[in-house]
This record gives structure tokens, C-alpha cells and sequence, in this order.
């Protein structure tokens, strides 16, 4: 599953986290420290992991 980066714009704090896409769609996050619902998805890196070595 991905992990997404969030900021919350009241208390300022980022925090990540894993769910599918499908929940990430819903726009059900909330902070985990203010347990608010005004965040933001930031922009970050992505890993992808193959099978086949380099």
C-alpha cells in the first residue's frame, strides 16, 4: 500500500500515512495530532521495488 505525506494547516505538523488508494480517495484524514480534517496531501518521493536485481 502507499504511503502518502499529509500537513495539517491548523497545527502545522506533517505526518504520513499508509492507505490504499481507495481510502485515500474517500478524504478521510485526519491529523493524528489535532484530529482535524484540514490537510493536505504534500508532494514526496516514491520507492518502487522489483524483483530483478540491479
Amino acid at each position: 500500500m502507499p504511503t502518502y505525506e499529509f500537513r495539517c494547516e491548523d497545527c502545522r505538523k506533517n505526518f504520513s500515512v499508509v492507505m490504499s488508494m481507495a481510502e485515500r480517495d474517500k478524504g478521510n484524514v485526519r491529523c493524528p495530532v489535532c484530529r482535524k480534517k484540514n490537510v493536505k496531501q504534500q508532494l514526496s518521493t516514491f520507492l518502487t521495488k522489483t524483483s530483478r536485481k540491479s
